[in-house]
């Protein structure tokens, strides 16, 4: 992956999720915030990340 692609796109647009593999950053965009942030983050980062995501995503999952 050399381009940005979009990771994650909130079914109502309230938001997106972009990876930016040639700067090793994720662009977060709150459409509900009018906010955007930029994380650097490198493939060790991202392979924890995706950990941690995998994590909560069992704990909301338990909640419900």
């Amino acid at each position: 992956m050399t381009a940005a692609c979009i990771l994650y796109r909130h079914p109502e647009g309230r938001g997106v999720i972009v990876a930016d593999a040639a700067h090793a950053r994720l662009i977060v965009c709150s459409a509900d915030q009018e906010s955007t942030v930029d994380v650097i983050i490198g493939p060790r980062g991202m392979r924890n990340l995706a950990a941690e995501l995998l994590k909560v995503a069992d704990v909301i999952e338990g909640a419900q």
